[in-house]
């Protein structure tokens, strides 16, 4: 720990920013674990801090995270594995980091790299593409185009409506967590 910074001044900051954040025993118990963190995961952080650090991943992923936790004591390390959600909720892949924090312990970071957000992020690319084809149209429809231009304005105006209500729909199916 720095030196002049508090235990609890950390962990007030690490439970302000958006990424699960914990810190791992020499023995591989999770230490502290920040609101975030216990959301992912989908339990309390009370049910999450004294237990192994690998009972948070999916039976198969617990090897690859205890030797990831096993080389981030002694420097940087990363991988990505699926936490499984609490209540039925699914599964979420995640980027786990890992960095020492000296006599044996490690901090660790997990942040959401599922499809959830790729999804979300890639829906927003379209709204926008469709948002420069719909103000085209306008202006097209504005402008002294002949009866087969004009005809030809019809289905891309339709179908660039429907796409905007597809992907609405998808928003709604997948809210931000």
């Amino acid at each position: 720990m720095p030196n002049g910074v508090s235990r609890a001044v950390i962990e007030v900051l690490l439970d302000r920013i958006s990424q699960g954040a914990g810190t791992i025993s020499p023995e591989g118990e999770l230490l502290y674990s920040n609101q975030k963190l216990a959301a992912m995961v989908g339990k309390p952080r009370a049910q999450l801090v004294g237990r192994p650090f690998t009972e948070i991943v999916t039976e198969t992923d617990r090897d690859a995270l205890a030797a990831a936790l096993s080389a981030g004591r002694d420097s940087a390390a990363q991988c990505q594995l699926v936490l499984p959600r609490n209540h039925g909720q699914g599964e979420l892949h995640a980027l786990f980091t890992f960095a020492p924090l000296g006599h044996g312990q490690a901090s660790c970071l997990v942040t959401d790299a599922g499809q959830g957000r790729m999804l979300r992020a890639l829906a927003h690319e379209v709204r926008n593409m469709l948002g420069t084809v719909k103000s085209s149209v306008e202006l097209l429809k504005r402008s002294t185009l002949d009866t087969d231009g004009q005809r030809a304005l019809q289905p891309l105006e339709r179908q660039s409506g429907k796409v905007l209500e597809v992907l609405e729909e998808l928003r709604r199916l997948n809210p931000k967590e």
